[in-house]
């Protein structure tokens, strides 16, 4: 892996953000520091600063290409370590599919059309972290609390980051701490002004455990996203199956003041009330392993970083630190894998040396890759009627709504449109592509009028269609 060397970049943050960013950074520079107050492990294991890993996490096919381009072999590490890959030719993937289930909704996606694998965010993680690892000019540093920027002494550039450990010089900062990210602050102290936020307050609450399936369940599915019992209902479920046989399952509520059940019996009965049958079917056909964690997520932010009129040199932000959606939508690691590669093709295109403006560039660069990814979650979040305030909405998120209601309908019908939404749900294609005239026609046709295809009879059962 060859690099140019153009001195030191500190990177803030050692989860998947920072990883991929350390991976394409150690091209262009001498030496990259990736940092982090965790305790980093050298197995496949949950951290302290992490309480988000409890839960289910999806990666989407963007993200995996990214992953796999940039870690070769990884679906045969990933594999080995007891997840489920197509690449593999798993018979546990057989011809199972991806069930969007939302009310009477069922869209059933073949999982071959992502290409993806089922694994949990702990084994992803351990195995990227273990490959960033290996890169020669690559240096860890765990258990390092970062306080703060060091700058030059007309501030216009940043110079490093202060820790209780000491100061660590470097010519670039990449802040991928995540959304609790202190950088806005940072800023404020060296005398900028903060960018400019959007803010949605989707007030979400996650239950989720990991547990061992019966024997005898051998559903069609190989993951259900959504989950929601009626259309409009403000409590779904998600079920995965990751490594070594096992089913991750979160149930989450946006916009609700009381908690989902912690306790599993409760938890089960709720599940019967308030999420698709598939979901409550996967609770009762399966035994916990460890306990049922709970987790809250107050606000999503989406910070302007690429909008701001003054900004230091020096100083780049990507992942959740830029853009941090609602995460039921499970587009985290992608978008955090999209935004490390448009950092790295961006320098990649100026000859490996960041030239003046670099920083207002790899800004906006990141901000093309998870804009899609925003507008994706914010259009599902109008439809909860959760508040948003900051930066004005986009009139186009809201008129979304209408028709996207009318388009699920159409994808779980007529195979064309699954797999014009699918592209779109993976970040491979644009939010605009589901109003092409191509897709439109067929959103728009008569719902009778379909060809289902290749949908299982399962899902016919569930639409009524014979």
């Amino acid at each position: 892996m060859p690099y140019s060397g153009v001195g030191r970049v500190v990177v803030l943050g050692a989860g998947v953000a920072g990883l991929m960013a350390a991976r394409v950074l150690a091209e262009h520079y001498d030496e990259v520091v990736l940092v982090d107050r965790d305790e980093l492990p050298e197995r496949a294991e949950h951290r302290r600063f992490v309480p988000q890993s409890h839960h289910a996490h999806g990666l989407l096919a963007s993200g995996r290409q990214v992953m796999i381009r940039l870690f070769p072999g990884l679906s045969a590490e990933l594999d080995a370590a007891g997840a489920i890959t197509t690449g593999s030719n798993d018979p546990e993937m057989g011809d199972r599919s991806i069930f969007v289930v939302r009310g009477g909704t069922t869209i059933r996606i073949p999982v071959w059309w992502t290409g993806g694998f089922c694994a949990s965010r702990v084994l992803i993680e351990h195995a990227i972290r273990a490959r960033v690892r290996e890169i020669p000019n690559v240096t860890v540093r765990e258990r390092t609390l970062v306080t703060g920027l060091l700058t030059g002494e007309n501030g216009r550039r940043v110079t490093g980051v202060r820790t209780l450990d000491g100061d660590v010089g470097a010519d670039l900062v990449v802040d991928a701490t995540g959304r609790r990210s202190r950088l806005p602050e940072w800023l404020e102290r060296i005398g900028y002004r903060p960018p400019k936020e959007s803010v949605v307050h989707s007030d979400v609450r996650y239950a989720s455990l990991v547990a061992l399936p019966d024997p005898s369940f051998n559903p069609e599915w190989m993951i259900v996203l959504a989950a929601q019992a009626t259309r409009g209902s403000t409590v779904g479920g998600v079920v995965l199956r990751v490594e070594n046989g096992l089913l991750h399952i979160s149930l989450g509520s946006t916009g609700r003041r009381n908690p989902i059940p912690s306790d599993i019996d409760e938890l089960r009965a709720f599940a019967d009330r308030m999420t698709a049958p598939v979901t409550a079917e996967a609770l009762r056909r399966s035994e916990p392993i460890g306990p049922v964690r709970t987790y809250h997520v107050r606000t999503n932010v989406r910070r302007y970083y690429e909008r701001m009129d003054a900004m230091p040199s020096g100083l780049v932000a990507i992942g959740d630190a830029a853009s941090a959606s609602n995460p039921v939508y499970g587009q985290g690691m992608s978008v955090a894998a999209l935004g490390a590669d448009a950092l790295g093709r961006l320098l990649a295109a100026e000859g490996g040396v960041p030239g003046p403006g670099f920083e207002r560039r790899a800004a906006r660069a990141v901000a093309a890759v998870s804009s899609g990814a925003w507008r994706l979650a914010l259009t599902e979040d109008l439809r909860y009627g959760c508040r948003t305030e900051g930066a004005r909405t986009p009139w186009t998120a809201r008129f979304d709504a209408g028709y996207r209601d009318r388009l699920e309908r159409a994808a779980s019908l007529d195979p064309e449109v699954a797999a014009a939404f699918n592209d779109v749900l993976n970040l491979n294609r644009p939010p605009a592509a589901l109003g092409s005239p191509a897709v439109a026609r067929r959103v728009l046709r008569p719902l009778r009028d379909r060809n289902p295809g290749p949908l299982s009879a399962t899902v016919l059962a569930v639409l009524g269609v014979s």
